[in-house]
Order: structure tokens, then sequence, then C-alpha cells
């Protein structure tokens, strides 16, 4: 049983479900592996043997631990590793082009470019730890997401047919990220036994709360834009990203409420975006 154990746990590690939906998939694995222990040494080979028969006939742990993860959560292991790895590209081809074209490598964005890219693709090598933590990989694409839309700000200063090219590539990354939370969202919140109407509405409402987060952000960001512009970096000019921090944690309750009440989730977004509308004057009244 430890061998089988063991091969059920690296079949594991390839795959992003929560705790509990891992002891299910543990259990129903072992107990095919056992009814094929039992089925060689009913015709006669002994324990061991009958074990390691039964533990090849399985599959490898990488190859069945990334089929059931494609079957359980299509897509989202290789969309998570396709954000990280055109993320670290952006981050070189950019900082290539602004060396070559004007001569200012620009360091300390590089670093932050590639740590963003690296943290995703890190989510997607480690998906069975990370994956299971969906607001916390939501965090990190939708930030990850944010950073290459401000990139749009530098690919301004190149010359026609590379603004072109960079705009193109960033709006196809920012929309991979947009499309992986959903999903991600989505699958958080999955009911297996929802009938076909309420999982439509499911989808419908996750949609429509990441919209309503984009607008919050980029608001908040056109704000912090405008008033370094107008008066220059303060400690001020940066309290607009709080409200896109609070989204954040608004989102996680938001993804539970989702699951459960999708419609009334699409109500408290729309009540959160219209008390996000009224702060920024809140914010100009009380700290300027």
């Amino acid at each position: 049983m430890k061998k089988f154990e063991k091969h059920v746990n690296q079949i594991l590690n390839q795959m992003q479900s929560p705790p509990e939906e891992r002891e299910e998939i543990k259990e129903e694995l072992l107990t095919h592996l056992e009814a094929a222990k039992q089925n060689y040494i009913t015709h006669g080979e002994k324990e061991k043997t009958a074990e390691k028969l039964a533990i090849q006939d399985f599959g490898a742990p990488a190859m069945v631990g990334d089929g059931l993860q494609e079957t359980l959560y299509p897509f989202q292991r290789g969309l998570l590793y396709g954000i990280g790895v055109a993320t670290l590209l952006l981050g070189v081809f950019l900082h290539l082009n602004m060396a070559f074209s004007f001569g200012e490598p620009e360091p300390i964005w590089l670093f932050t470019q590639l740590v963003f890219g690296s943290l995703v693709t890190l989510a997607a090598m480690n998906i069975s730890w990370m994956g299971r933590h969906f607001w916390s990989v939501n965090v990190i694409v939708f930030l990850t997401a944010i950073w290459n839309g401000f990139n749009l700000v530098i690919v301004t200063q190149f010359f026609s047919l590379q603004v072109i090219l960079f705009m193109t590539y960033i709006f196809i990354l920012v929309l991979l990220c947009l499309i992986f939370i959903g999903r991600n969202s989505y699958f958080a919140s999955e009911k297996t036994n929802a009938a076909p109407k309420e999982k439509t509405i499911t989808k419908i409402s996750h949609i429509l709360n990441i919209i309503f987060g984009v607008i919050i952000c980029i608001a908040a960001l056109l704000m912090v834009w405008g008033m370094l512009v107008f008066t220059g970096f303060t400690w001020r000019s940066l309290l607009p990203i709080s409200v896109i921090i609070a989204w954040l944690i608004f989102y996680k309750f938001q993804m539970v409420l989702i699951g459960k009440r999708p419609i009334l989730a699409i109500f408290t977004g729309l009540l959160f975006m219209g008390a996000v509308a009224i702060s920024p004057f809140t914010i100009l009244k009380v700290f300027m």
C-alpha cells in the first residue's frame, strides 16, 4: 500500500485540486490500484510482483496526473505557463528594444517584469500547491495583467511598427490573463450537480465581476497617472492604488458568493464599483 500511496501522491502533484477533491481522487485511485493488484494475485502472481505490475499498468505519474489535470481543469496549467513565459519574453524584448533604440535600459523595470513572469511560471510548475489556492493565483495573474498593461505607456515611445506589434502582444497577453482568472474563479466555485442554466449564470457573474475589477483598476491607474503629471510624485498620488487592493480583497469574498448566489454577486459587484466611484472625491477631500 505504501508503494501505491507514493505513486498516487506523485500523480496528485500534477494537479491543482483542493484538499477535499484530492482526498476523493486519492481514494478512487488507490481503489483502482488495489483492484488491479488483487487481479494479478488471483492469476498467481506474488504480492510484490502484483503491486509492481499494477503500478506499471496504471501509467507514469506525470502522464496520469497531467491527464487528470486537463480533464478536471482543462488548459489552466498551459495558460499559466503561456502567461508566465510570454511575460518573461516581453520583458526581454522591451529591454533590448529600449537598450538599442534609446540606449536607456531600465534595470528596475526589467527586474519587476521578470519577477511577475517568474511568479506565474512557478505557479504553473507548482500547480499541486499553488493551484489549490485559487484566489492567490488569481491575485498573481491579475497583478501581472496590470503590470503588462502598464507597459503600454512604454511602447508608445517606440517607432510606429514596433508600437503596433508590442501593443497587439500586450493586449493578447492581458486578455489571456483575464481569461485565466475567469476560468480559475469558475472552477473554484463550480458545482458538479448544478443545472446548465445555473452554470451559465455563474459564468456570467464571474465575467461581469472581472469586468468591474478591470474598470476599477483602469480608473485607479488613470487617477494615479493624472496626479503624477499634475502634482509630481508624492505619497498622496499613490492613494488610488488602495482601491485596487480593496477590490482584490473584496473579490476573494465575491468568489465564494458567486458560487452560492451568482445573481446577488452581480449586484454586490456593482455596489462596490459605485462605492469606488465616490472614493476618489473622498480621498481628495481628506488628504489634499
